[in-house]
């Protein structure tokens, strides 16, 4: 298969995309598929004839591939059986944002070959994802995402810059730690709090006494 005999209408949708470096991108005459360098989710893009078209495919979504699907028109934008479905205008700003809304949530060091190897842990945020694009909000504008650890002596939520002072304050060195995991959490800039990845406040008692300086600080502008 040649570039140049790619149907117009799959360039055209490729062409939006091309420059989102987050992703491999795979290209066919029917589809595109996006696969994250880091974690390794794939992004389909699809392209149909219209809204009734565009439903059927979407209850053909593939189990564990996030679903972007492409129609005519200029003002469309509606999310069904967990498939986007769009105008081509959404879709740059809209594969951008599924890339923010894949988030680093921790590590394992596994032996492969007589070797270490730190295998990375990610987390899709789906459903912040579509209540953010519901409300407009912007990432590191109006929210960022977090990682915190539970601790398993006190169960209050560390923010990882401070997790190493904290561990040691139960008398654990995190340096021997061959895994660490991680909740990821949303700060909200909009209403100063904190929520989890179903979108629940999480309130400030849950967290330890490093992670609510952190918070404070993030609000005043000092944090992040």
């Amino acid at each position: 298969m040649k570039f140049e005999s790619l149907d117009e209408k799959i360039k055209k949708v490729y062409a939006k995309v091309r420059t989102i470096d987050e992703f491999h991108w795979q290209i066919d005459d029917n589809s595109i598929m996006g696969v994250h360098k880091k974690s390794g989710m794939k992004l389909q893009i699809r392209i149909a004839g219209g809204k009734e078209e565009a439903d059927k495919l979407a209850q053909e979504k593939e189990p564990g591939i996030l679903d972007i699907i492409v129609i005519p028109g200029k003002g469309t934008f509606y999310v069904n059986n967990g498939a986007f479905i769009m105008s081509l205008k959404f879709l740059r700003p809209t594969v951008q944002d599924i890339a923010d809304h894949i988030v680093w949530a921790g590590f394992k060091v596994v032996e492969e070959d007589g070797k270490l190897r730190q295998e990375d842990v990610y987390d899709y945020l789906g459903g912040r994802l579509i209540e953010h694009l519901k409300q407009g909000l912007v990432n590191g504008r109006d929210y960022v995402f977090w990682p915190f650890h539970k601790c398993k002596y006190c169960g209050k939520y560390v923010d990882i810059d401070s997790l190493a002072r904290h561990m040691k304050s139960h008398g654990e060195d995190i340096k021997e730690w061959s895994e660490e995991k991680y909740e990821i959490l949303e700060i909200s800039f909009v209403d100063k709090k904190v929520y989890d990845k179903f979108g629940k406040e999480v309130p400030m008692d849950k967290f330890s006494d490093e992670a609510k300086d952190f918070i404070k600080d993030s609000f005043e502008g000092e944090g992040l």
